[in-house]
């Protein structure tokens, strides 16, 4: 009996050994992370993991490393994160540590967006958003991505469902209506998926207000002064290849007078306030979808200039209203956005086909600029019907019978056959 109770003994000393080394890890790795060593710190909580030693706290202190250091991981941090959840599913651990908390919201939300365009890792990133959901439940933006994403798949039931868990939450959010307007749009609900864009653009523009009250009763300045240090902002990040904070700073101390503390901010405020522009020039620009969908092309044209004027190096908003600007017979305008679109993209057939067919409404004069687009169509994807028939129609201008009989020809001969354009 002795023997066997100096052996229980033995055991339980091992046991607290262990522990107090598992401690010892743990405990070493935050003295690292507070001083900022962020790397090491790291090297001591995946120890700590690896033995089998207060797992739960290391990997909610190895999720907060990976997004310190120098170089961050973001997926490896929401991975790290899940594993906390996975054995605390109250999620205690993590609400009760603020920075954890604020963290885990960031390793879930920008790992997520990293693997948006990655088939293979979809459910992993519903997780991440869901996850990111439970810690807090009224955080739009998992709701928005999450929905962008099973629209992006066309998954509209799931999007539709998105949309109203997040009325629950904000019965006024500008996400919502544009969620049910991007499914409408898609069953074919035109004139219901306009109604939905107007009432989205309408709610984003009431929040951009609202942000710029809030930021000019914070500091102290007016409305017409923010817009003239977010352009100052804008037209310093346009002229250099990369704009620092510090250098934004300097702008608006030594341009503006506001002192570093208030600096620091707006320059804040302006992160959150130009990612809701793109928001509302998003949505202008379904809105101008929208109505060429109904063949309410002035409509169209208005709202596709509001999104361009928001987002100015927007390609697709580019393309949208070239194509509005053609029905509205507005050609030399359609061939100046064109261009843009061309300079921009890959060789696309697209955009040379209507470079063509745009240079030969606008001027007569530019039949070899229209024929020269053309051309590039067929050498591209010579299966592409239009462009013969347009190719036609310039050597029929120039009196050349015999070669627009052959191209009509070729043209008949695509559109008979199955999947000619």
């Amino acid at each position: 009996m002795r023997r066997l109770v100096g052996l229980l003994g033995i055991g339980v000393m091992v046991t607290l050994a262990f522990a107090a080394r598992g401690s010892h890890l743990l405990e070493g790795g935050k003295v690292h992370y507070r001083d900022g060593r962020y790397e090491k710190a790291d090297t001591l909580f995946l120890k700590s993991i690896e033995k089998g030693l207060a797992v739960t706290e290391s990997y909610m202190w190895h999720g907060k490393a990976s997004i310190r250091m120098k170089k961050p991981d973001l997926i490896e941090a929401a991975r790290a994160f899940l594993e906390v959840l996975k054995r605390d599913t109250t999620a205690e651990i993590i609400k009760k540590d603020e920075e954890a908390h604020d963290l885990a919201q960031i390793a879930f939300y920008y790992g997520a967006q990293k693997m948006l365009y990655e088939p293979s890792k979809a459910d992993t990133l519903i997780l991440f958003l869901r996850m990111g959901i439970k810690l807090d439940p009224k955080r739009e933006q998992n709701y928005v991505l999450l929905g962008r994403f099973h629209l992006q798949n066309q998954e509209l039931d799931e999007a539709l469902d998105v949309a109203a868990e997040l009325e629950k939450i904000n019965p006024e959010s500008p996400d919502v209506a544009y969620l049910k307007g991007r499914v409408n749009l898609i069953k074919g609900n035109k004139e219901e998926a306009v109604e939905l864009f107007k009432v989205s653009t309408a709610r984003f523009n009431t929040e951009i207000e609202k942000l710029k009250e809030g930021i000019g009763s914070q500091l102290g300045i007016e409305e017409e002064d923010i817009d003239k240090m977010v352009s100052a902002i804008e037209e310093l990040e346009e002229s250099r290849d990369s704009v620092s904070m510090d250098d934004k700073q300097k702008l608006l101390t030594e341009e503006f007078g506001l002192i570093p503390p208030q600096a620091t901010a707006f320059l804040r405020w302006q992160s959150g306030y130009a990612g809701k522009n793109r928001q509302l020039s998003d949505a202008y620009n379904w809105l101008g979808k929208s109505y060429m969908e109904n063949k309410k092309y002035p409509e169209a044209d208005s709202a596709l200039a509001r999104s361009l004027e928001l987002d100015p190096e927007n390609i697709n908003v580019m393309w949208d209203k070239a194509l509005a600007s053609y029905y509205l017979r507005k050609y030399k305008e359609a061939v100046e956005l064109l261009k843009k679109v061309e300079a921009s993209v890959e060789e696309d057939y697209l955009v040379h086909l209507w470079l063509g067919i745009c240079y030969l409404k606008f001027d007569p004069k530019e039949l070899d600029e229209a024929e020269k687009h053309l051309e590039k169509v067929i050498e591209i994807d010579e299966n592409i019907a239009d462009a013969y028939r347009n190719l036609a129609v310039i050597a029929r201008e120039r009196g050349e019978i015999k070669k627009a009989s052959e191209l009509l020809k070729k043209y008949d001969e695509l559109i008979k056959k199955e999947g000619g354009n």
